[in-house]
């Protein structure tokens, strides 16, 4: 962790994650950190990662991702590059 550096997110560790509701609880969850250090309230402890989600994950196998066409950036939602592949 870095001291003093608050993220806020939909990505961020919530029980909405990827959703709008997960960037607003994900905001709302930052400005509160935020507003307690201002006032000099005691921190919260960092959130212990529960043993279930540690053996899942020690299971975890990764699959090719379902319905993507071609390699490129823009296949798998990320911005299009105006570098060619070389073959």
């Amino acid at each position: 962790p870095i001291p003093h550096f608050t993220m806020a997110g939909d990505w961020t560790s919530q029980k909405f994650l990827g959703s709008m509701e997960g960037a607003v609880l994900g905001g709302k969850l930052a400005a509160e950190v935020v507003a307690n250090r201002a006032l000099g309230n005691s921190e919260m402890p960092i959130k212990d990662i529960q043993q279930h989600i540690i053996d899942s994950a020690s299971e975890f196998v990764s699959k090719e991702p379902i319905g993507v066409v071609g390699d490129g950036a823009i296949a798998f939602g990320a911005g299009a590059s105006s570098v060619s592949k070389k073959e």
